[in-house]
């Protein structure tokens, strides 16, 4: 049982001084007795023998127009609590924080007591009764559908091996139980209670609400919580962990000052859904899921911002390396001898795979002016870095605007992108339809990108590595550190899946992602067109062709 607190002794001016009659030891051992009863009937006897009935010496008795009595004074209750074997009164308050209990305890011990029943005979009857009402099964199969109908979060928002089913988070139980009875009134059928629906939504469902974490370091947070004897054991390692974390920052402060080369981190904002707005219907349809990646130049602090919906393409190494190479494309054509350092987070689907450094090689390789791109991943759980400002920025200009009314289509996440910095350079917005990506792992595949092995002839392992590095001087190459404190870089070569392929650029066909507009799921697709529907008419008509084109 979890130990009680003591709570405070009354005040000075009580006219009982319990405060002086009783040692805060006295107090203590009082409270742990009362505790260690264990059964609550127990505890309803001891309050009934340290409380005495009171008859008050006088009387005020008021009769009613008819000579009937209206109001009687009630007995007064004593107080008392034993010290020594020696029962010592108290006020009421001094015996309530002393025995850390309400005024319920006390009120249910004395109804018994007045009643002249034996207390410790009688048993703890609550929740026992076997009359509870029923709730029809209609009603329960009535908030089972609704919660169904709730979109979920899509897989690749949360953890792949998550077995929970995760909503938007931007409601609580208490909304959702609100909407609900809107709904079943509007349709004129029986609704459940609050306590009904959330029983049902908290044990018939593994549903949870979602909200994007904070940028915890797993590591360092668990370690924290660790015994000091595993503390010893795991010091090493977290200790190697906290020293390429200050490097990775020292680097890229380092490089960040360097004239010589071009420095820019790249991420993915967090997703923009639309409709957005103020509108309860909204948070029951699927939304269109619009991607926005910013590549943000270290030096000048100039953002571009590639946008896309997810009828145009999906979220994957194709998409992301496209948005790279584009950039990659716009910065070379006005520069000589270019050398290029990323800085991103460790995510391999997205950019620590062979797919991106197929990219980043086929980009040496065609683009004249590039000589190196060397991609710097920050340590896991301290990714933080100045894209983040950037989206913070996107994100204040979209929660002002949508004081306004809903943000409808992607044109108003892009109209807020573009408002978003006031006081200097606005993001540059590059649009991408579904015909600018490209196909990088059809180019992986071209190169026969196998496995990498260092000059000793061992297997080199991507997840392994701190920094990789591409260079126009020796293009089949890749150059490699393992940690922020190496020196020098490594060398890997690409092992080929067939003997005396030829890799060059020009052998090399960079084709289409897409043929045609992926498009979207039937229920997304059916959720958006009845937001449009004349009748509703919760998104504008203006709009409807746009949607039709999904």
């Amino acid at each position: 049982m979890p130990s009680r607190e003591l709570k405070p002794s009354c005040k000075d001016k009580c006219k009982f001084k319990c405060g002086f009659k009783f040692t805060e030891e006295q107090r203590q051992t009082i409270l742990n007795d009362y505790w260690s009863l264990g059964a609550i009937e127990k505890q309803w006897t001891f309050i009934a023998n340290s409380v005495d009935i009171v008859i008050p010496k006088q009387r005020y008795v008021k009769v009613d127009s008819d000579g009937n009595v209206a109001t009687i004074r009630n007995n007064n209750n004593a107080f008392f609590l034993t010290i020594s074997g020696e029962k010592t009164r108290v006020c009421k308050l001094f015996f309530k924080n002393t025995l850390g209990i309400n005024n319920r305890p006390i009120e249910t011990a004395l109804k018994k007591k007045n009643s002249n029943t034996n207390i410790s005979s009688m048993k703890d009857n609550r929740g026992t009764h076997s009359n509870h009402y029923a709730v029809d099964e209609s009603i329960k199969n009535g908030i089972k559908l609704f919660i169904e109908s709730i979109p979920k979060i899509e897989s690749h928002y949360i953890r792949a091996n998550s077995k929970r089913n995760y909503i938007d988070g931007s409601k609580a139980v208490t909304d959702l139980h609100r909407d609900y009875v809107e709904k079943c009134k509007s349709q004129n059928v029986p609704y459940g209670t609050y306590i009904t629906f959330y029983r049902i939504f908290t044990q018939d469902f593994n549903i949870s609400f979602f909200t994007p974490k904070k940028d915890l370091c797993d590591i360092c947070e668990a370690y924290k919580n660790i015994t000091d004897e595993e503390k010893q054991s795991k010091k090493q390692d977290y200790e190697l962990h906290l020293k390429e974390k200050n490097l990775s920052r020292i680097e890229k402060e380092k490089d960040k000052n360097n004239k010589n080369i071009l420095v820019a981190v790249y991420d993915l904002q967090a997703v923009f859904q639309c409709p957005k707005g103020d509108i309860s219907v909204f948070y029951y349809k699927c939304k269109l899921n619009v991607l926005n990646l910013t590549i943000y130049n270290l030096q000048n602090n100039l953002v571009e911002s590639y946008v896309w919906d997810e009828s145009n393409a999906n979220r994957g190494v194709n998409e992301i390396a496209t948005c790279v190479y584009k950039y990659l494309e716009k910065i070379s054509a006005t520069a000589e001898d270019l050398d290029v350092v990323f800085y991103s987070d460790n995510c391999a689907g997205q950019q620590k795979n062979k797919f991106m450094i197929s990219m980043y090689t086929y980009a040496v390789k065609t683009l004249p002016n590039l000589r190196s791109i060397t991609h710097k991943y920050l340590v896991k759980g301290h990714t933080q870095n100045e894209g983040d400002s950037a989206h913070s920025q996107i994100e204040r200009e979209v929660k002002r605007q949508l004081r306004s009314g809903p943000m409808y289509t992607p044109d108003a996440f892009i109209g807020a992108i573009k408002a978003a910095r006031k006081k200097s350079e606005p993001f540059h917005v590059n649009e991408m339809c579904f015909d600018d990506f490209f196909d990088w792992k059809s180019i992986c595949t071209q190169m026969n990108f196998a496995i990498m092995k260092d000059e000793d002839n061992n297997s080199v392992k991507l997840a392994g590595l701190k920094m990789i590095k591409v260079q126009s001087s020796d293009p089949d190459a890749i150059f490699f550190k393992e940690s922020y404190a190496d020196e020098l870089f490594k060398k890997a070569i690409v092992v080929k899946k067939k003997r005396n392929h030829n890799s060059q650029s020009i052998n090399l066909d960079l084709q289409k992602a897409y043929l045609q507009k992926p498009g979207l799921a039937e229920r997304k697709k059916a959720d958006l067109m009845d937001l449009v529907k004349t009748k509703k008419n919760l998104i504008p008509r203006y709009h409807k062709p746009f949607y039709e084109s999904l």
